[in-house]
This record gives structure tokens, sequence and C-alpha cells, in this order.
């Protein structure tokens, strides 16, 4: 809950001072708050009145302690995080003084007036080459955070670079940048795309016979050997042919070479004939039941006769015209053998274009189903949504399952849950709720914490801003009893309440909302294990 309020101590009395007490400390543990506004942003001397005692900046949303000395929240909260702490300017000053002069977070106020003024200050953009001035006010809800001109860090190589060309430097530019491989999805940093593309399966080949293009790593070696224009050595080249010819055209080849194939086949066969004889010495010689060659024993019977050696010669002839046969005869089976591994091969490479173009209908089909199952859970959420959406600025959640969600919150495997969005009109603010069920901040493990969320909505052009009406939030008494009630005014300076800029804005509200006891036995708050919070938006001037 956020407040407007003088910042005179004689106002803070009674039930008012307690109040606005606990008002200053949910200010304080407002999260997200930056430290104090640099000096060089004031066109104008800064007044020692507007310096951060801690941060000596200019101050950013200002809090004043009981000792009269001014703070930026960001700077009180750091230093009063871990309990009071002495006041140093007051000991500079040589007014310290206790218990005045000790800084304690219940003892601080939002210095409102303070705060007004330094809003009204005059100020310049840092950025070097911006032009753009204005009062501090703006600087912050407008320009702090957003100049084009302003030099940020890129989390991943370390580099400065403008704020208008981060997005390209982190696309293209940046050399730690992570990329996924569009051939096989494989996620490596940007410096080992080289490394990658020489070893990824997946990456597409062009065949330099037939100039067929993308072809996988994996499959390139298949596609080599059944190539048509691929060059491979003849199969006879083991008995000396030294042709090279295109896989297409082997089996031409082959049939116009017979005659040479053969001749070379009965070279090699007449040479080993040749070779055995001279190795054999004279004697009793043994006929070989296989391949109808001879061989000699180890113990030979010496015989120099003319008419063994003349019946040697005659064996031999008969032998080679044996030989012969034989391959003719495996020429001919080797023909057959070519022509039906032709047929074999045509068929092959028509099946593989066949698998191809399945493959490709596949992969259509693929991306088409991708496509519908993203439509209709697209569908599926707007449906959800216009079930519960109401455009009235009034809005009351269900939340059933509290206990199983609350052990969730508790876990922190569920810390904090959204609702649906609700409408302040059919093209009005946008708004949701965000509730911790074990509390959030001050509120964790004590209180129920119940923040309201400004989101980006389809019709913010045509809307005011900042969001500045007035938000009640209720946790129901289901028997209409006593509901637990609070409400605020948003601050028209914070961030949660400017034009989003993303899907939502930061959320804002009451961190102590309702205490976790009051939900314990048989709450008026919780039946059937169910509990109602309703958000009304004040549509007062819209």
């Amino acid at each position: 809950m956020l407040f407007a309020c003088c910042s005179h101590p004689c106002f803070f009395t009674g039930r008012t001072s307690r109040l606005m007490g606990r008002m200053s400390r949910i200010l304080l543990d407002t999260p997200n708050t930056l430290p104090g506004i640099p000096r060089s942003v004031l066109s104008v001397p800064m007044e020692n009145k507007y310096k951060c005692q801690q941060c000596l900046q200019v101050l950013r949303k200002p809090v004043q302690a009981q000792c009269g000395h001014r703070f930026c929240v960001h700077c009180f909260k750091q230093l009063t995080s871990s309990g009071p702490k002495p006041c140093e300017a007051c000991r500079q000053e040589e007014i310290f003084e206790e218990p005045v002069s000790i800084l304690n977070s219940n003892e601080a106020f939002p210095d409102n007036a303070a705060g007004r003024e330094i809003a009204s200050l005059p100020a310049k953009c840092l950025n070097q080459g911006c032009p753009w001035t204005g009062s501090v006010k703006e600087y912050e809800s407008q320009h702090e955070g957003r100049c084009e001109f302003e030099q940020i860090q890129c989390e991943a190589c370390k580099v400065w670079v403008l704020r208008t060309e981060k997005c390209r430097h982190d696309d293209r530019e940046c050399e730690a940048r992570t990329l996924n491989c569009k051939y096989c999805k494989v996620t490596f940093n940007f410096k080992e795309i080289k490394a990658h593309d020489e070893i990824c399966q997946k990456f597409p080949l062009q065949c330099k016979d037939c100039g067929k293009k993308k072809i996988p790593r994996e499959k390139f070696s298949d596609h080599t050997k059944n190539c048509n224009k691929s060059k491979s050595a003849c199969p006879f080249s083991g008995v000396g042919c030294k042709s090279v010819t295109e896989n297409g055209k082997l089996g031409d080849h082959e049939h116009s070479s017979t005659i040479e194939h053969l001749r070379l086949l009965l070279s090699m066969v007449m040479s080993l004939v040749h070779a055995r004889a001279d190795t054999v010495s004279t004697g009793e010689w043994q006929e070989d039941s296989g391949l109808g060659l001879y061989r000699a024993p180890e113990e030979a019977v010496v015989s120099s006769t003319g008419a063994s050696a003349s019946l040697q010669s005659v064996t031999l002839d008969k032998k080679v015209t044996a030989l012969e046969n034989i391959v003719c005869v495996l020429n001919r089976e080797v023909e057959r053998s070519s022509v039906t591994m032709e047929a074999f091969t045509h068929q092959h490479r028509l099946d593989q274009e066949k698998i191809e173009n399945l493959s490709n209908k596949v992969r259509q089909l693929e991306r088409t189903v991708n496509m519908r199952d993203l439509q209709l859970s697209e569908t599926d959420q707007l449906l959800r949504e216009l079930q519960f959406c109401t455009y009235d600025g009034v809005f009351v959640w269900k939340i059933t399952d509290f206990a199983r969600r609350r052990q969730d919150a508790v876990a922190g495997r569920t810390p904090a849950m959204f609702s649906p969005a609700f409408y302040s009109s059919k093209y009005g603010y946008k708004m949701c709720l965000r509730l911790y069920l074990n509390g959030d901040g001050t509120g964790r493990g004590t209180h129920l914490s119940l923040f309201f969320v400004v989101m980006r909505g389809r019709f913010d052009a045509l809307l005011k801003w900042p969001f500045s009406q007035k938000v009640t939030l209720m946790l129901l008494d289901q028997n209409n009893r006593e509901h637990i009630i609070d409400a605020f005014r948003p601050d028209v300076t914070s961030t949660s309440f400017q034009r989003p800029i993303s899907e939502m804005n930061i959320a804002s509200g009451c961190p102590l909302f309702c205490p976790l006891a009051k939900l314990a036995g048989k709450s008026q708050y919780l039946r059937d294990d169910t509990i109602f919070i309703k958000a009304i938006v004040d549509l007062t001037g819209l």
C-alpha cells in the first residue's frame, strides 16, 4: 500500500502514526529500487539538502530518518539491512545523540516534500551525444534506462555497445553467442562453428563428380560408391587392366573389353603355369585332383627319358585348354552378374529417390502438425482467458486446492501464482493479481502477500498513463460477515504503474495482506480447501 502524505512529525500521532509507520516499512520493503541519481544529471548546482548522506548522489525516493538526515530508500535499506546503525552524518556534524541518531527502518518515513522538489529540478542526459533535457521526474520515468546513446555491457563477451545496437550485437557480432546447428540442432559456441562444420554428420556436401548438392556427410560415402559419375578402377585391374571408368559406364567397359580381359587372364594363368613348371624338379609327376595342375613329391625319382618329357608337354596343353574353358564360363557368369547388378542399381536409385520424396513429405507434415499444435495451444490459452475474463474492473479469483498449493509455496516449488487477466473495460487497462501463499518479503512465512500487476494490453496506446486508479483488494469471508480489505492509490512515479514495455510490470501491493493464522483451523475465509480473492479497480475519471 502506497500513500502520499505530509512528512511533518506533528501529524504522526496515535493511530495515524502507527499507520504511517506501517506504510513507511512497506515502502522500504519495495523491491527493485535503484541508488541515487548521479549529480551530473542536474542542469543546476546540487543543493546539499538534496544529497543522500550515504551515496552522496541526488536523492532517489528520499526517506528521512528520525535524526533529520535524508537517504535514498535503496541506500537506507542497505544501511539497515542487518539491523539499526548509528548515523555517520550525525557523527561528522558532531550532533550524534542516542537514540535519535540511530538509523532504524521502523522509525524512517518517506520524505514526499523533498521528493517533489527534486522531481521538479531541471535535468539532462549523461550519455555523450544525447540531446535530451527535462525534469528529474521525466528523466526517471521516461529516459533513464532507455536512452539510445547509453553504453551497456554484453553479459556474454563483456563488450560495451550502444543500447540501440545491443540486439544486432547479440545476434550477429557477439563472439560468445550460442548457436544451434541448423542441420543437426546441436548447440555450440560461435567460435566453434568451423570446427563443428567439419564433423557435423548432417552437414550438406556436394558431389564433385555428378554435381548433386545437399548430401548429408553421413550418407556421402554411400553416394560416392553408387554415383554414376564417380570414377572407379576396372575390376580386372588386378590382372593388368589400367582403365578408370565412371560407375555408370563400368558395364559398357566390361562388355567392350571382354577379349582384352580374357587375354590378360590367359597371360596371368600361363605365367603361373610356367612359374609352377620351373619350380618342379625332374622326377615322378603326380596329378592334383582339384585344379588339374601338377606338383612334384618331395622325393622324386630322377628320370631323363625323352618319352616322359613329351608326355608332360601334351598333358600341360590339355590343362591349359581346360583352364581357358573355365575362364570363358566365368566370364559369361560375370557378364550376367553385371547386367543383374546394373538392374539392381537402377532400381535402388529409383527407390532412394522415392524414399527421399517421402521423407520430404513427412517433414512437411511434421511442420504442419507443429504449427497446428501451436495454434491449438494459443486458442486454448485464449479460451481460458475469456472464460474468467471481466471488463468492469471487478474480478473474483477462486483458488482451489489451497492446502496443496500452500505446501508447494512453502517448499519453494511454486512460491507465487498469477490470476487470469481482467480489464477495466473492453478497451481498457489489462491487469492481474499475484499471490504468495507463504508470503513475500517482510511477510514471508507469516502472511499471505497479494500484489496488483499492470499488464501490456492491446489498447494501451489509447489509455492514460501512468495508471492512477484506486485499487481495493479483498479476502472474502465466506460467511459474508467480515472481509479482509486493503486498498491503495498507485504512486504515479513508480515504474509499476507506467505503460508496460514488457508482458507485465513489476507487481505492487501488500506483502502483509493477511496473517496466515487467520486461515488455520475452521476459518471463515477457507472452506472446502478454497479461498476467494476479490479485486476492485475504481473507474472514476475513466
